[in-house]
């Protein structure tokens, strides 16, 4: 695929954390109860799991920058 038909295809959001944790939950589901190949393509697997793991960096990143520290 050639980069400028790739770029047709991306999409950008603005979600809030409750979204991120919802699709993070779902997108973890799906990959628990995937029925397998030749059911569904062995590649979507493999995307789900790209999917959950940069669904993760968005909940790790949020609750880096959100932390209550304690100040003494």
């Amino acid at each position: 695929m050639d980069q400028e038909s790739n770029e047709e295809s991306s999409f950008g959001y603005q979600w809030t954390i409750e979204d991120i944790y919802l699709l993070y939950h779902c997108v973890c589901e799906t990959i628990r109860l995937w029925p397998g190949a030749p059911a569904r393509p062995y590649e979507e697997q493999e995307h789900l799991r790209i999917l959950r793991d940069e669904l993760y960096k968005g909940v790790l990143d949020y609750k880096f920058h959100h932390m209550d520290v304690d100040e003494k």
